[in-house]
C-alpha cells in the first residue's frame, strides 16, 4: 500500500497493490488465529467467566470450544473446495497481474486449517486437564 500511496502522489496507480495488499490482510488474519487461540491473546470477554464456578467455567470453556471447532470446520471446508475450484479452472485474478487465485487462496487455506488444528489441541488439552494456553511463554524471563 505504501507503494500505491507514493505512486498516486505521482499521478500514477499501481492496481494490483490493492489486490495484493488484501490477500496478504486475509493471510495475516488466518495465520495470526491459531497462534492467538494458543497463547490466549484472542478477544474474550471475561466479566460472565469471573462470576461462575470454576466448573461452570469450564464447561462453558468447552462449549465455546467445540461451538468454535464446528464453525472453523465449515469455514475450512468452504475454503477447501474455493482453493480446489480456483486450482482446477485456472482462475485468474482480474487485475494486470492476472495472480492465480488458489495461491493467495492456499495462504489463507492454510491459516485457516492451523487454527482448526490449534481448537482441536486446545479441546484435548482441556479436556485432559492439561493447561490449555500458553500464556508468556514468548517473554524473555526476568533477571531478579
Amino acid at each position: 500500500m505504501l507503494t500505491e500511496v507514493v505512486a498516486r502522489s505521482q499521478g500514477q496507480s499501481l492496481s494490483f497493490t490493492w489486490e495484493f495488499s488484501q490477500y496478504a490482510m486475509a493471510s495475516v488474519f488466518a495465520l495470526a488465529s491459531g497462534p492467538a487461540i494458543r497463547s490466549g491473546v484472542h478477544v474474550r470477554i471475561t466479566v460472565l467467566l469471573e462470576l461462575l464456578s470454576p466448573t461452570l467455567r469450564k464447561a462453558l470453556d468447552n462449549l465455546a470450544n467445540f461451538i468454535a471447532i464446528a464453525i472453523v470446520s465449515v469455514i475450512v471446508s468452504v475454503m477447501f473446495s474455493k482453493v480446489s475450484v480456483s486450482f482446477e479452472r485456472n482462475i485468474l485474478a482480474t487485475s494486470i497481474s492476472k495472480t492465480p487465485l488458489w495461491i493467495p487462496q492456499l495462504v489463507v487455506l492454510w491459516g485457516l486449517a492451523q487454527l482448526w488444528l490449534d481448537l482441536l489441541a486446545r479441546i484435548c488439552r482441556h479436556l485432559s486437564g492439561q493447561e490449555h494456553e500458553w500464556r508468556d511463554e514468548d517473554t524473555e524471563p526476568l533477571d531478579v
